[in-house]
């Protein structure tokens, strides 16, 4: 569906906090441009599969297992990560990543990756295989992906290129071409009349104390026509983010990490020669942390040693701003959101392979949404928000540090269940 063609004044968080990584929480970052390119999809102008309520975000926040993205991301890594758990009575939140690579005898691999994932605009999967080559010399990495299926007008293809340098710095970017051969091979007479092309660019900084990481994805503006409605559909989104570690001591670090995205979406009608429809959208969020380190600390049995207690402490706030056409003719905001939660926990290690890891969350949420999908009723609601994450974490590997975690959360501010969420890291 369409999209906003207005520039909204957006007042946005600005947040000096202090949460806390622990070192056996998984660094996954909850979808919106941390976990990889993030390609155009006609789908974006179809409504959500899901509606937002007012602890929609703490829920999503929650269940990630740790609430910032680690310098060197998983997405980049072979493995299983991913996080599932249930944000309502009638819905998931479900976050995946697989990767496997196969080496050969010559400088070259092949692989696959498998995501499902969801972002402001719904959920979405991407099956890639891929092949590449790895020069030594340079220790560059380059390689081209594609999602394939039965249908040659869907075919997406990604152009990689990695550099790695030694002192664990990296650079990564990616030219994705979205539904490639689509004008040629669809039996439609539906055509792109601009070509959907997304551009992305990651890196990571190693500097002494100091780790500088960021990416930036950019969906260049995408023209679609719909010969059966007689419609045009136009697209745009750039997307960015920023974070630094900070390694004060061995006892103590700080995070700071923003990420903001904004999106266009324009449906016109060819007949008329006007606009239908449009949405525009404004999104940040701001966390940081501090994370600390006990060394010396007393075991769950008793027992002094080696053991390592730790705790974090911090802050999370978000914005959001949607201009809907559909509602006040684009000049109010159709969806706002404005929130920002405390939050602190600590690490116990219950026995070798079991350990503990609570979480509490406490802030306040005023969230506005003018049209749903699924309710009559529009969402107007603000309040205090609470909640409990256990975090029940066991060890299946001690080789490749695979681990298990059991989530079963409770909303203190109204005393009940807040969802069951299962969190999986198994790298290969």
């Amino acid at each position: 569906m369409p999209e906003y063609a207005i520039q909204p004044t957006l007042r946005f968080f600005s947040v000096c906090a202090i949460p806390l990584l622990l070192s056996f929480s998984l660094p996954l970052k909850a979808a919106l441009g941390w976990h990889g390119p993030e390609p155009f999809r006609l789908a974006q102008f179809d409504e959500r599969e899901f509606d937002f309520n007012l602890e929609s975000f703490l829920q999503r926040l929650s269940f990630s297992p740790s609430p910032l993205q680690s310098f060197t991301p998983l997405w980049q890594q072979d493995g299983w990560y991913g996080s599932g758990g249930s944000t309502r009575s009638r819905e998931f939140y479900v976050h995946s990543m697989f990767q496997k690579k196969i080496a050969f005898d010559m400088p070259g691999f092949a692989g696959v990756r498998v995501s499902r994932n969801e972002d402001l605009d719904g959920r979405y999967d991407r099956q890639l295989i891929g092949a590449g080559y790895y020069s030594e010399k340079t220790d560059t990495e380059y390689s081209l992906w594609g999602d394939v299926t039965g249908a040659k007008d869907q075919l997406e293809l990604q152009f990689e290129l990695k550099q790695y340098f030694a002192n664990g710095s990296w650079l990564s970017s990616a030219l994705i071409l979205t539904d490639a051969f689509y004008n040629s091979k669809t039996y439609t007479d539906n055509r792109y009349e601009t070509a959907p092309v997304t551009w992305y660019l990651a890196g990571g900084w190693q500097l002494a104390q100091h780790q500088f990481y960021g990416f930036s994805n950019i969906n260049f503006n995408t023209e679609f026509v719909v010969a059966e409605s007689e419609q045009r559909l136009r697209a745009k989104q750039y997307s960015a983010g920023l974070g630094w570690n900070w390694q004060l001591n061995s006892a103590l670090q700080f995070t700071l990490q923003g990420h903001g995205r904004y999106s266009q979406r324009l449906q016109q009608n060819l007949l008329h020669n006007a606009d239908d429809s449009t949405r525009q959208r404004h999104y940040f969020e701001l966390t940081a942390q501090w994370q600390h380190f006990a060394h010396g600390a007393t075991g769950a049995n008793g027992a002094s040693g080696d053991s390592q207690a730790q705790f974090w402490y911090g802050l999370h706030a978000l914005s959001l701003n949607e201009r809907d056409s559909r509602f006040a003719m684009g000049a109010e905001h159709s969806a706002y959101r404005r929130e920002l939660y405390a939050f602190a926990g600590m690490h116990w290690q219950f026995t070798n392979r079991l350990s503990l890891g609570p979480v509490l969350y406490l802030g306040y949420a005023k969230a506005r949404h003018e049209l749903p999908v699924f309710s009559d009723t529009a969402l107007n609601d603000s309040g205090l928000l609470a909640k409990i994450s256990p975090n029940l974490t066991l060890l299946l590997s001690e080789k490749t540090g695979a681990r298990l975690v059991l989530n079963p959360s409770i909303k203190l501010h109204q005393l009940q269940f807040g969802g069951g969420n299962v969190q999986l890291h198994i790298p290969f």
